[in-house]
This record gives structure tokens, sequence and C-alpha cells, in this order.
């Protein structure tokens, strides 16, 4: 395979190439993997993790044995090759990385929270606050867990990341939890 070619593949590809390279490993597995990992960050459905595995199978970066199993259906178990491998690290040492942009439709009902009463507003501050507040103790509780895995340090620090994103937004509804009481919005305290 032509690593040039490799380069125009999308970024769920290489995600996908990048958790094989930790481990083989068969698709549901992979799944799985990928969802309690990258998932708090970069999710991917299972059905882009199976067709991007068939994509790298096709392109040379992954190689698939058949493993017979006593009571279930025969397994795939995908490892990266060595032009996966040199593909990979490519990806990984490019320079450029798109900025970030999300989408937020609880942003968007904020933008627009002057057409929705101060209590369904109330609410939904609720609700992002306490989603966050969740999400920001899960993945404390990952950080915690990796502090004694010394081959952990890149992936602990992904889920530090998360802590300290959950707990910025944690803040900023503090913060206009302020501004909206200061201008009076009905509902909100």
């Amino acid at each position: 395979m032509d690593l040039a070619s490799a380069r125009n593949l999308p970024a769920t590809a290489h995600v996908v190439l990048g958790l094989v390279s930790i481990r083989p490993t068969a698709g549901h597995d992979l799944a799985g993997f990928s969802e309690r990992s990258i998932g708090n960050f970069f999710p991917i459905a299972r059905s882009q993790i199976y067709s991007e595995l068939e994509r790298l199978c096709r392109l040379g970066l992954l190689s698939v044995t058949e493993v017979a199993q006593e009571r279930r259906p025969t397994k795939r178990v995908y490892e990266v090759t060595e032009a996966g491998e040199a593909d990979l690290r490519l990806w990984l040492e490019d320079g450029e990385v798109p900025a970030e942009r999300n989408r937020n439709l609880f942003l968007v009902r904020v933008f627009f929270a002057d057409r929705i009463s101060g209590q369904r507003l109330a609410a939904l501050l609720d609700g992002y606050e306490a989603n966050a507040r969740a999400r920001r103790d899960m993945l404390a509780a990952v950080v915690e867990k990796l502090a004694d895995r010394p081959g952990s340090a890149f992936r602990r620090a992904t889920a530090m990341f998360g802590v300290r994103h959950a707990q910025a937004t944690l803040d900023w509804v503090s913060d206009v939890r302020l501004v909206l009481r200061d201008m009076s919005v009905c509902g909100v305290e």
C-alpha cells in the first residue's frame, strides 16, 4: 500500500487503526473498548468501526485472522500490519490538527433562551449541570484507576482533560446562573 494514499483516510479510520495497535482485537471487543476509552471525547458508532476495520484490511493496514470458538460463531481478530504502524505514526506526527468545533444543542437552546420560560431554562441548566457532574465524577474515577499504571500515562492524561472540561462546564453553569439571576430571569436561581 502506498502510504501517501492512506494519508487521505478520515480521522476515524486512523483512530480505529490506533485502537487496534494497542492490542489485537475482535470488532465487538474493539467497539466496547472504544466506547470506554476514546468514546469520552471521540465517539464512534459501532457500524462505523466495522466499516473502518474492513477498509483498513482492504488497504493492507490491518490483517485479520479468523478464530474458531466452541460455542459462538467464528470471530475475526484484527491486528495492525507494518504498513499500518507506519501510517499511524505518520498520521500521529502530522503537524496539522484541525481546530476543534463542536455541535452542542444545549448551547443552541441557551442562545435562543429569550424565547422560553425561565423555568424551562432553569430545568435545562439543572440537567446540563447534573450531566457534567456525573461525567466529571466518572472520569475522576478513571484518572484514579490509572494512577498506578505507568503504561497508561497518556490515557490518564486524556481522562484528566475530561475532568477539567467537565469542571469548567460546572463553573460556567454557576456563572450563567448568576448572570441570569442578575437579569431577574424568572425561575433561575
